[in-house]
């Protein structure tokens, strides 16, 4: 997968917006509860496998989760040029993408997902944040193929957890 580091001088942006990198859930006092209870029970059960490996598993792994569930999006800049698909100081040549599908409705949130030729690339989802639907379509499906995408499970999942 080639991608180019690049200034913003050098290529035409022909439609950019800002959003956040993800969208955010505010957590409160069940979510970590939740953790903390799911925690002690994976603990438990490898006390009982008698996994002190497994164990630790559990608690760096739950530490990260909080950590990361904790962790504010910051702001980034996406932008469509007429080399690809920009994020932040990131390029992603149209030749290295198979297709998008922009999501503008309920039950998702308004985001444009991405699939790439190389299948050891995952799919990139891009959110939109107040960027108009259409007019992102409309710029992007004059360089590759528009295509129905499904949601895939892990940002199902992940919505569903309020990840």
């Amino acid at each position: 997968m080639r991608y180019t580091i690049f200034m913003a001088t050098e290529m035409k942006t022909l439609f950019s917006w800002q959003a956040p990198e993800y969208l955010y859930y505010q957590k409160g006092g069940g979510w970590y509860a939740a953790l903390g209870g799911l925690t002690l029970i994976l603990l438990v059960l490898a006390y009982l496998l008698n996994n002190f490996l497994f164990g630790v598993l559990i608690i760096v792994s739950s530490f990260a989760l909080a950590l990361y569930g904790a962790r504010r999006p910051k702001i980034v800049i996406f932008g469509i040029t007429v080399q690809g698909l920009r994020i932040e100081d990131r390029l992603y040549p149209y030749e290295n993408i198979k297709s998008f599908w922009v999501n503008d409705g309920p039950p998702r949130p308004k985001e444009m997902t991405i699939i790439f030729r190389k299948g050891i690339m995952p799919r990139l989802s891009v959110p939109l944040g107040n960027a108009d639907p259409n007019e992102v379509r409309n710029t992007l499906i004059k360089y590759i193929r528009e295509e129905q995408q499904e949601e895939a499970f892990a940002d199902t999942l992940g919505r569903y957890l309020r990840f």
